[in-house]
């Protein structure tokens, strides 16, 4: 053997097979071993089903921006709810006494344990939208029992109960949303009653004087002063004009006296008197000299009633003097005879034009003064006006922010009662399973296969290289003794040994023939099996 031989490993792929059939029994044991146990158990480990449904959860069918949801809980949350509710010790022992689970009517099991177990048989599964973790679209419900049809009829009532506790959850959130909102609207509504009694009281307290109609008054003071200047116009000429008529009647009378002077001063006051005796002295200082007997005589009547103007009582002053003297009433009874009717008459309607300018000047200027304080109060009831209107605009904003949001959960409410809203629908109802959930036989099956082949090879190792090492070919050995080469001496067996071993390979072979057909023929049957 040369040298190159040597240097090869130690163990070569050929001399782990020699290992490998040198324990073929062993491996092949261990082999059956774990196939056995696993399939055993897949027979043995109690057979159960497992139905399931998927329901969706879709949208309201209306779009929201047409109505608008009033149950805006988080849809997890909400789910977890439900859930919590539906899996609730009530609910869930109604549910194991009418399907008569896990031998409930025996009465040998306890209550609380009874629960526990069908929550932990129980699965709800959420299923999300692809890219969107926070979006749920769907959840899988689930029940395993030990029959299929079991399993599909406990599915069916989970899935039912799902669907209505939904239903019922929707639609009371709703209903008391807009129950809230309702209170809410009535307690806004007395606010508003009380705001606009307010305002119509402050409104009623100073009708004519508010903010608003300033303007208003500022026009009507503008035309009161219009009205006031024309009313002193017409005044002023009234009683141009009636100064003017006695001049006309004065120099008439003067006229009639073929040169004398008379004075007609009955039903006339002091001073309308000395105006008429004023003009008539002007008058007739422009005809004769400062000596005529009628200028003097004018003078002393003149000089008369100013001193008996200054001696007479002040509320005498309005009143008709008679005569200033005698001698003015001396010559006025034929004067008076000789003044036309037309213009006694138009000097009557003069002095009534007077009397009612003066009272409309009176009565405009009461008014002007009225309209000034108005504008006088307007900057303190502007401020109190701002106060109550404010008050009054928030009361009306708030209700009718109310009002809007209470008609829009009506309709939300009447959605969640029409089951138009959004709700959970059923798109895979539950199944009659047609093989069993757990056990998986044919996983055991194959586990115990290669569980059972670990196991040998394993055991093998340990015998090759910690309990008895062995050397099996001829390159082990010359690398193991160092030597140049060695020689191989052949197995001289007897007749008896070679008979025995014949046989050996015989049982070998309908022993490995039994287990490539049994193996397969009972890995199949558990794989039908579930």
């Amino acid at each position: 053997m040369d040298r190159e031989a040597l240097q090869k490993p130690s163990l070569a792929l050929s001399d782990i097979w020699v290992r490998v059939v040198r324990w073929r029994w062993i491996i092949v044991s261990c082999l059956l071993v774990g196939w056995a146990i696993g399939t055993g158990l897949g027979f043995l480990l109690p057979t159960r089903y497992r139905s399931e449904t998927v329901i969706l959860i879709e949208q309201q069918k209306v779009p929201e921006h047409f109505v608008e949801p009033n149950v805006t809980t988080d849809l997890q949350q909400r789910l977890q709810n439900i859930s919590q509710r539906i899996l609730s010790r009530t609910r869930l022992l109604k549910l194991i006494d009418k399907f008569n689970l896990y031998n409930a009517h025996a009465g040998h099991f306890d209550p609380e344990l009874l629960v526990e177990k069908l929550r932990k048989d129980i699965e709800i599964e959420l299923i999300r939208t692809d890219g969107r973790r926070d979006d749920l679209s769907a959840f899988k419900v689930s029940y395993s029992a030990p029959g299929p049809q079991l399993a599909r009829d406990v599915t069916s009532e989970l899935t039912s109960f799902f669907i209505d506790e939904d239903l019922r959850t929707r639609q009371q959130l709703s209903e008391d949303t807009t129950s809230f909102l309702s209170s809410q609207l009535e307690e806004a509504r007395r606010s508003l009653a009380e705001q606009e009694q307010r305002l119509r009281e402050f409104r009623g307290k100073y009708l004519g004087e508010l903010p608003e109609q300033l303007q208003g008054n500022l026009q009507i003071l503008g035309a009161l002063q219009a009205q006031l200047q024309a009313a002193t116009d017409s005044l002023t000429q009234a009683e141009q004009k009636g100064l003017y008529l006695r001049s006309q009647i004065s120099q008439n009378q003067l006229s009639s006296r073929s040169g004398g002077v008379a004075v007609a001063m009955d039903g006339m006051t002091l001073d309308q008197q000395l105006e008429l005796l004023e003009s008539q002295l002007r008058e007739a200082s422009g005809r004769y000299t400062p000596m005529h007997p009628d200028i003097l005589r004018l003078k002393a009547q003149i000089a008369r009633l100013e001193a008996q103007k200054a001696v007479a009582p002040q509320d005498s002053k309005d009143k008709t003097v008679a005569a200033a003297s005698s001698d003015t009433i001396t010559k006025s009874a034929p004067q008076e005879d000789s003044v036309p009717n037309e213009w006694r008459a138009e000097l009557t309607a003069n002095a009534f034009e007077i009397t009612n300018q003066k009272a409309k000047v009176r009565r405009l200027e009461e008014q002007i003064g009225q309209y000034q304080g108005r504008l006088n109060l307007t900057p303190a009831l502007e401020q109190q006006a701002a106060a109550v209107t404010r008050d009054y605009e928030q009361s009306r904003t708030y209700y009718d922010s109310l009002l809007a949001k209470k008609l829009q959960s009506e309709m939300a409410t009447n959605l969640e009662k029409r089951r138009e809203g959004e709700q959970f629908v059923v798109i895979d109802p539950p199944q009659l399973p047609q093989r069993p959930y757990t056990p998986k036989r044919l996983a055991l099956a194959l586990g115990g296969l290669g569980g059972g082949l670990a196991l040998g090879l394993v055991i093998v190792v340990l015998l090759e290289v910690v309990v008895a090492p062995r050397i099996y070919r001829e390159p082990e050995l010359a690398e193991f003794s160092r030597a140049g080469f060695c020689l191989s001496i052949p197995t001289l067996a007897t007749n008896q040994e070679l008979h025995r071993k014949t046989r050996f390979r015989i049982l070998e072979v309908f022993a490995g023939a039994a287990a490539c057909v049994i193996v397969p023929v009972v890995t199949l049957v558990a794989y039908y099996k579930g």
